[in-house]
């Protein structure tokens, strides 16, 4: 099959040589999948600290302890993590995953949100994994809900156990692209509802693709607070930068997914 079809770059889509077909990333999780390219791999946007108590966005200043949204927002979840900067390289390959039917890119950045996970996973003990739902008309068209891949690749890789039919969305949400916070929250509002009976879970690990102002993992955290889950943690596969703690913002491609 590697013949046939050659696995590729996840960031720059060309084809991978063999030396760089099997990651050689040291992380003490089995199932390694394959990796990316030799120049991409030493350039990975990893978010390292410091970052964000509360989301995990990446921080300029090792004294502060929390993003300038987290500072003046309220979130329904605990904490989250996040194990990609969304830089250009990213906005183009999540555009491909999700548009373009990209799913060979799942193993490789499931394990690179595990990999971000590794040290929080004896601190937040999550019962289970939920990936972020996606509206049944959006999911025909597209085929997949990418969320549901990672996830269930990183459930994989834990052996942690996802549950993909707890959430639902109840109807389709409007671009949020041109929005703020206040306005995503409302425009949001009411468009995630839970099965009934939900099961009983304490501690809950979300999963999804883009962390921006996190408002989507807001407003699922808020519906699961609302069937007794206690701890809401997430992990995501990019984050944005903050917009209020000084960091410098990159030109990017923006694209409406």
């Amino acid at each position: 099959m590697d013949l046939l079809y050659p696995p590729r770059c996840p960031l720059c889509d060309k084809i991978l040589d063999w030396k760089d077909r099997t990651t050689t990333q040291k992380i003490r999780i089995p199932g390694m999948p394959r990796g990316c390219c030799t120049d991409c791999r030493t350039s990975l946007p990893r978010v390292k600290e410091p970052a964000c108590m509360k989301c995990g966005k990446p921080l300029e200043n090792e004294g502060q302890e929390y993003c300038g949204e987290c500072m003046t927002q309220r979130h329904f979840f605990d904490r989250g993590v996040a194990a990609f900067r969304y830089t250009n390289a990213l906005r183009h390959s999540v555009y491909r995953m999700k548009t373009e039917n990209r799913r060979d890119y799942i193993p490789f950045y499931a394990a690179e949100m595990a990999r971000a996970l590794e040290r929080k996973l004896p601190q937040w003990r999550p019962e289970v994994i939920l990936p972020a739902p996606m509206h049944s008309r959006k999911r025909r068209q597209r085929g997949y809900n990418q969320s549901e891949l990672l996830a269930r690749e990183i459930g994989r890789l834990t052996g942690i156990p996802v549950e993909t039919g707890l959430l639902r969305v109840t109807r389709i949400i409007r671009s949020q692209k041109e929005l703020g916070r206040r306005e995503r929250l409302q425009n949001l509002r009411g468009s995630v509802a839970a099965r009934e009976p939900f099961p009983r879970y304490s501690s809950v690990l979300l999963v999804d693709d883009v962390y921006t102002t996190g408002s989507t993992l807001d407003e699922i955290s808020r519906v699961l607070r609302t069937q007794g889950v206690r701890s809401v943690y997430f992990v995501v596969l990019c984050t944005g930068k903050g917009k209020k703690d000084g960091m410098h913002r990159e030109k990017s491609v923006v694209y409406s997914v």
